[in-house]
């Protein structure tokens, strides 16, 4: 008797490979070797899921014209790529060096969750930019080596895996180019992780179902609660809670806005004037209204393409959410330092003798009142504060949003 055969349906999971620029013969060879040795480590390690990869290739010649490019560009073209061919992820790949953000001035990876999307440069991982003796043939093996795990890196990160510590796994940070040389593998659980995530890509997206999905606001409430865990984890990857730091801008604004409303008796007058219930308002106002003006100012929602789309309606909300808790970090922050300023510096007699226009006295001037300064004067001071966010370098602003690993 024949044992029974479990059939799995075959998934399909389609990468798109863009190739940004000019890049040489070497380089275009190991390009070839990496797809191949990607796709085969692939197929093999979730063929038993049914999992099918295909690597699709394209080149845009007119995407890169200088020696250096901001990553967030290339991820930005490599999402209208994704969309308009229907991939479920984009690789970019570039012999320009990117401009890192981070960690240094320059990086040979950037990845992008909310994109769904990975570019790469091979300026930085040839052989030849550290060894101009190298043969054309140690290039091409060592390029399709360290290409290929970066690749294999890039869907870990996309499938929502953490960095992890241990240079024999693909996980791992690599500190140097030299580290992409050696052999990685994923672990089990890591496995197992990716796995589901990519059968989960590989579905049937919404848009694309014979049933009737619904008018433009039902399909994005569907398409968000579908993908709401994929929408948490990417907010999660891009670090909002940096934003104080990284949006130097943005934190300027609001940090003087809140510095002379606590210098100035009128603030602390019309501040304690107001119920706690207009403050709560005030704050839920300039938070929506914040998130609002920002997102459109550094244009994080605009695309092309105005057709439905599952993955765009996951982009659009990865992005306002991940301004939106930026927000929010810098106005707890906020809050709190004027907490502690106002608690330091200004006496119950002072703050009584400047808020003149109520009955309020020395006795019942407590933290409750002080509290309500804060939180006045850090709602103000985020309103001033996405004023200056708005002039920081669309590409920066960008590439803080959407760029959540460098390599």
């Amino acid at each position: 008797m024949m044992g029974n055969t479990v059939h799995h349906p075959v998934l399909l999971i389609e990468i798109g490979i863009v190739v940004a620029g000019e890049i040489d013969a070497v380089d275009q060879q190991a390009l070839k070797n990496a797809i191949d040795a990607a796709r085969s480590t692939l197929q093999s390690t979730f063929a038993t899921a049914g999992l099918t990869f295909q690597f699709v290739q394209t080149q845009r010649r007119e995407l890169v014209s200088d020696a250096r490019v901001e990553p967030s560009v290339l991820l930005r073209q490599a999402q209208e790529e994704r969309d308009v061919k229907g991939w479920d992820f984009a690789y970019v790949v570039t012999a320009a060096e990117l401009v890192g953000r981070y960690s240094s001035s320059s990086c040979f990876a950037a990845l992008s969750r909310p994109l769904d999307a990975a570019v790469f440069s091979t300026s930085l991982i040839d052989p030849q930019a550290s060894d101009q003796t190298s043969a054309a043939s140690q290039r091409i093996e060592r390029l399709t080596m360290r290409l290929t795990r970066l690749m294999l890196h890039a869907i870990g990160h996309l499938s929502g895996l953490p960095q992890v510590d241990g240079g024999d796994r693909v996980m791992a940070r690599p500190t140097e180019v030299g580290h992409l040389d050696s052999p990685a593998v994923f672990s089990q659980a890591e496995q197992s992780k990716i796995q589901r995530a990519l059968v989960e890509t590989a579905d049937q997206r919404l848009e694309e179902q014979n049933g009737d999905v619904g008018n433009r606001l039902t399909f994005i409430i569907r398409a968000s609660w579908i993908n709401r865990l994929e929408i948490i984890e990417a907010v999660y990857a891009a670090r909002p809670w940096q934003f104080p730091r990284r949006l130097s801008g943005l934190t300027i604004g609001s940090v003087s806005t809140l510095l002379i409303l606590l210098m100035t008796a009128e603030a602390w007058d019309l501040a304690l004037s107001q119920s706690k219930l207009s403050v709560s308002l005030l704050g839920v106002f300039v938070a929506i209204a914040t998130t609002g003006f920002v997102a459109v100012r550094q244009q994080l929602l605009i695309r092309r393409r105005r057709n439905r789309s599952e993955q765009n309606v996951v982009t659009a909300l990865s992005a306002v959410l991940i301004v939106a808790f930026g927000m929010a970090t810098t106005w707890v922050c906020l809050a709190v330092a004027g907490m502690w300023v106002a608690t330091m510096l200004f006496s119950s007699n002072l703050i009584a003798s400047w808020a003149t226009s109520g009955d309020l006295n020395a006795d019942n001037v407590g933290l409750a009142s002080r509290w309500l300064m804060s939180c006045f004067c850090s709602s103000l001071g985020i309103l001033i504060g996405a004023l200056g966010a708005s002039f920081e370098s669309q590409n920066y602003f960008q590439h803080v949003i959407f760029v959540d690993e460098e390599l």
